[in-house]
């Protein structure tokens, strides 16, 4: 009898390890499922903040601009600003500064979209795509006139996140009344 007791408690012993090691195994599988999720959650939080923050930057510049041209391709958008005192407040009159243009150039080849004032070149956003996610191709910088004396620009961006087969692509478009226009 002593016996039987003895092999139905190393019998059970086993079993409840058995069930222990299942346990355990399904609670780490379920950490990195979930350690991944907040990385990728992270990684788009980041890109969210990557291009809503160079749109800014271009709504920005682009709601002050006097002017506005795009080039054929419709990758490089130059804005002329008006002059400007040391701390950055417009001179009035407003005059342009035709001397210190502002430029934006997407680089679909790097990826990136690019500002270039006064010498000094500012990369703004990185991962650009040069394909919306329907496949389909697109032009980054439009300027139309909406109204006499009244032009906007259109900005249109796709960003890309991740690689292969987790790539996601997000589309982002802005459009900015040139506050300011002599067009």
């Amino acid at each position: 009898m002593k016996r039987r007791i003895q092999g139905s408690m190393l019998l059970e012993l086993l079993l409840a390890s058995a069930i222990g090691m299942l346990v355990i195994g399904l609670l780490v599988t379920t950490q990195i499922a979930l350690l991944r999720n907040v990385q990728r959650t992270l990684n788009e939080n980041t890109l969210y903040h990557q291009a809503y923050s160079a749109l800014r930057t271009v709504r920005e510049v682009g709601q002050i601009a006097m002017h506005a041209q795009v080039s054929n391709d419709g990758r490089q958008l130059t804005l002329i600003l008006p002059r400007m005192d040391d701390n950055g407040n417009p001179f009035v009159p407003l005059t342009p500064d035709m001397d210190n243009p502002l430029m934006l150039n997407v680089n679909f080849a790097q990826g990136t979209l690019v500002m270039t004032h006064r010498g000094a070149t500012r990369t703004l956003l990185t991962g650009l795509a040069d394909r919306n996610a329907q496949g389909a191709t697109y032009v980054p910088f439009t300027v139309s006139q909406v109204a006499p004396n009244i032009w906007v620009v259109h900005v249109r961006l796709s960003v890309r996140q991740g690689q292969g087969t987790t790539q996601r692509q997000i589309w982002y478009e802005e459009t900015i009344f040139l506050r300011n226009s002599t067009q």
